[in-house]
């Protein structure tokens, strides 16, 4: 057995490892039009096989927090780093839509697994070394989900796909497997007491339901989701920016947010968190409001002030709303009986079937109304997330 390694090393390690995990899985979100194409698929089509990803985020959600208790994190996250690239070639390379699905129903189990896994080992580093690291560590996978986005960008019409995925794919999942193996000796290990309290029957017949947690989740996080599908189509369509510009609020969001969840720690020491998560929450949902009743009074004329007002709204959101989810994720595993890597998976099941209601919901409201009324729905569920502030006096 290797001696463990400098917690400083390790930390660093996670921290890479996030920012991979973030590189890989959205780098082919800004390339869905060619996806779509090579399937020769319908809009409706298209966003139904990719839905389906659901399914293995379920399944990895409901099995891998007990496996990763059991025979612990090293092995989970080999194999979640393997089909994540393996998954991602087929994604971008298929012409058959049967293919697809299965490959995106094997994703969507990779990145549960990876995310349970990498995320149960910054919990572990969190109460080893009593540092609160989790918001750090979101926030070096929104780094690398905000570069990979970028450069995906950049190389449409530069660089064939399949070529671009493949590369990407080959580099991560080496270096993603060099950390693993280097980081072994502290990843969570095998849990091989007998009397452990915790079996994996445990989460069919004691599935704990932190009602509290489990909304506050739900308010804080559904405007990084309505930011991420529809802030680009609101800009470009309803406030007529054309040209790459209209995609400069959503990039100034995902840039706040990492600067604020970078940063927490500086402001922990002085704030409790139950203090910054009512005024961040209130100054989140406020701005997105704001910014949007001004546009809609100003009108789409001056498409310069029009940009101008959306990208300061929506900087100072994304700065609100940053550290929020990652907080709500330490108060449960704080609040819970079981061990991380379960509630992690637990938590989220939950989310997901929430998430998937709100975002029809948003949809539809867009649909029948318009993209300006839509968005202010998450805004005003964060002006409810003072509410459940005790949730945090724990933490």
């Amino acid at each position: 057995m290797r001696e463990s390694i400098d917690v400083k090393y390790e930390l660093k390690l996670i921290k890479v490892l996030f920012f991979l995990f973030g590189l890989l899985i959205m780098s082919w979100v800004p390339r869905f039009p060619e996806v779509k194409a090579n399937l020769k698929l319908t809009n409706g089509e298209f966003g139904s096989i990719v839905s389906m990803a659901a399914i293995g985020n379920l399944v990895a959600l409901l099995t891998v927090g007990h496996l990763v208790h059991k025979y612990g994190a090293r092995w989970i996250l080999h194999i979640g780093a393997l089909l994540l690239a393996v998954s991602l070639t087929f994604l971008t390379h298929s012409t058959s839509s049967l293919v697809f699905l299965i490959s995106i129903i094997i994703q969507g189990g990779a990145i549960s697994a990876f995310h349970i896994s990498i995320n149960s080992q910054g919990f572990f580093f969190q109460d080893r070394t009593k540092r609160q690291i989790i918001t750090l560590l979101s926030g070096f996978w929104s780094s690398g989900a905000l570069f990979s986005s970028m450069i995906a960008g950049l190389l449409v019409d530069r660089v064939e796909l399949g070529t671009y995925t493949n590369i990407l794919a080959s580099i991560c999942f080496v270096l993603m497997t060099l950390i693993i193996i280097r980081i072994s000796p502290n990843l969570i290990k095998a849990n091989i007491n007998p009397d452990s309290q915790h079996r994996a029957r445990d989460m069919f017949k004691g599935f704990e339901v932190d009602v509290p947690v489990s909304a506050a989740l739900l308010l804080v996080i559904m405007l990084e989701y309505a930011i991420s599908d529809w802030a680009a189509i609101f800009v470009k369509e309803d406030m007529k920016i054309l040209g790459g510009i209209h995609t400069l609020p959503y990039i100034l969001f995902t840039l706040a947010m990492i600067i604020g969840r970078l940063n927490l720690h500086n402001l922990l020491p002085r704030y409790s968190i139950d203090f910054l998560m009512v005024r961040a929450s209130l100054l989140s949902g406020l701005s997105i409001i704001a910014g949007i009743i001004a546009v809609s009074i100003t009108g789409t004329s001056n498409q310069t002030l029009v940009i101008v007002i959306l990208s300061i709204s929506f900087t100072i959101a994304g700065l609100g709303s940053s550290f929020l989810g990652p907080s709500v994720m330490n108060a449960a595993n704080t609040r819970s009986k079981f061990p991380s890597s379960v509630v992690i998976g637990q938590i989220g099941v939950i989310n997901i079937a929430l998430v998937f209601v709100m975002r029809w919901i948003i949809a539809w409201t867009a649909q029948a109304t318009s993209l300006s009324i839509a968005l202010c729905i998450p805004a005003l569920m964060l002006l409810v997330v003072p509410k459940f502030s005790k949730i945090f006096k724990k933490a």
